[in-house]
């Protein structure tokens, strides 16, 4: 090599290059031209396993864990098994002994093969099959339970089946998971010759401690085990629970989780579940209160509302929702600005909301092409007697108007004198003189001292021809 370099003398860097540093560079780029072609057949027998996987429905939990471990693998792994080679061959150019390393490595892999061959297939067999067991529970044990569940089921009531079968699913496959955990651990265990009696001492001591620790956490499961076996609510659902409604996203044994209208979380614990409401178990009720004005023919508007409540019954998409048509149920209350009417129905759970926003959006159009009034709150302010508003005046000074026992002997109509009602009528026409002299001076607010007085002076000749 040194004739490549023009035979450098001994002792210097070129010619320990030409000896050694050559070797050693090739070696380093051999080492990592090796070591980017193992990671490219492992990422690529990696993804084959992945796409193999992915038929099993593997969720995204499962897979983010997968890839963390083909990272180790196709780049940790391979690295350390590249890089040990690379340094034991740089220490061989260099002039070490490397023997005592090759003979420690051939030991240490003599052993790991030797356990491996007796053990380590087991293991890994045994791994394998956990894992199989678990994806095959996954996949097939929700159809099982659902072909059990709407067995016998008519067509009205398999979306009620349905839920049910979603939410014993989620449960059975849960148990049936950590099942199978235990039993990989301890067959892990019995293979590795740990005694399995201590273990499970150990196990049943720690339960009592658990026990008495987690006196909430048992009380949860109890709730939960409750909830499920008496089908309270099922995944689905829209209920209020511990004092929050939403729709229930999911449910096991310990715990529910609900999202609300505004998009919100909420994970209760069953054990602080004492009420549950169920707004959309079997049927759904269409509620709602209409409102017309007290000058409104009854039985006219009852025939109003039932037209409109049997028309959306005739609707080729929400007559479909619709299991009773809304009809009007009563008078229900006299309000202060009208008439309260109930009007009541029978639909499919989850569909009442948007019937009921159907309904309002076509009773305000019928409405409006009958003439019906619907009312809204009104204001009738009353100076009192003696008042002059457009003076200030309270009622301090003295206005001519006959005598009067209250204010009610002038509202009530009935008692009203023809000298009341005059009276009354001046204070109508003071009040919207006030009024009217308010706007005025609001108008007037730009003008300049010359036009104000002349605006003046028009005032005092309207009065003067009044």
């Amino acid at each position: 090599m040194r004739n490549l370099f023009g035979n450098p003398e001994d002792g210097t860097l070129l010619a320990w290059f030409a000896d050694d540093g050559i070797w050693i560079l090739l070696i380093v780029l051999g080492a990592i031209a090796g070591w980017l072609v193992v990671r490219h057949y492992t990422r690529k027998f990696l993804n084959r396993a992945v796409d193999t996987l992915e038929e099993f429905d593997m969720d995204e939990p499962v897979k983010a864990r997968f890839n963390l471990v083909g990272f180790f693998l196709e780049s940790a792994a391979t690295g350390i098994v590249v890089g040990i080679a690379a340094v034991l061959g740089i220490l061989a150019i260099l002039g070490q002994d490397i023997q005592p390393a090759l003979d420690w490595l051939r030991q240490v892999g003599g052993n790991i093969l030797g356990w491996f061959a007796g053990h380590g297939v087991r293991l890994v067999l045994i791994v394998v099959l956990g894992w199989v067991a678990m994806r095959l529970t996954r996949r097939f044990l929700p159809g099982f339970v659902g072909s059990i569940t709407l067995r016998g089921t008519s067509a009205a009531d398999r979306d009620e089946a349905s839920k049910r079968s979603d939410t014993l699913s989620a449960v059975f496959v849960g148990v049936a998971n950590i099942l199978i955990i235990i039993t990989i651990i301890f067959t892990i265990l019995t293979e590795l010759t740990v005694p399995i009696g201590p273990v499970l001492g150990g196990f049943g001591i720690a339960g009592i401690a658990i026990g008495f620790g987690a006196q909430h956490l048992v009380r949860d499961l109890i709730s939960g085990v409750l909830i499920i076996v008496e089908n309270q609510y099922r995944q689905g659902d829209v209920v209020e629970i511990a004092g929050k409604r939403g729709l229930v996203e999911t449910i096991n044994l310990r715990r529910t989780t609900i999202r609300d209208l505004d998009g919100i979380v909420h994970t209760i614990p069953n054990g602080e579940i004492t009420l549950t409401s169920n707004y959309t178990k079997l049927w759904s009720r269409i509620h709602l209160d209409i409102q017309v004005a007290y000058k409104e023919d009854m039985q006219h508007v009852f025939d109003v509302l039932n037209r409109v409540g049997e028309d959306i019954a005739q609707d080729p998409y929400f007559g479909l929702l619709i299991i009773e048509p809304p009809q009007v149920l009563r008078v229900n209350s006299f309000d202060d600005s009208g008439i309260s009417i109930k009007v009541l129905g029978i639909c499919k759970p989850m569909t009442q909301w948007e019937i009921m926003g159907e309904m309002r959006k076509r009773i305000k159009k019928t409405f409006d092409e009958e003439g019906i009034e619907i009312p809204f709150p009104h204001r009738t302010v009353y100076w009192g007697a003696g008042a002059h508003p457009v003076k200030g005046s309270q009622g301090t000074e003295a206005v001519e108007v006959p005598a009067v026992s209250t204010a009610d002997d002038i509202v009530a109509a009935e008692k009203l004198t023809t000298e009341d009602r005059e009276a009354a009528y001046r204070e109508m026409v003071l009040a919207a003189r006030a009024a009217q002299a308010r706007r005025e001076v609001e108008e007037t607010a730009g003008l300049t001292e010359e036009q104000r007085r002349e605006a003046e002076e028009l005032d005092r000749i309207d009065d003067a021809d009044e």
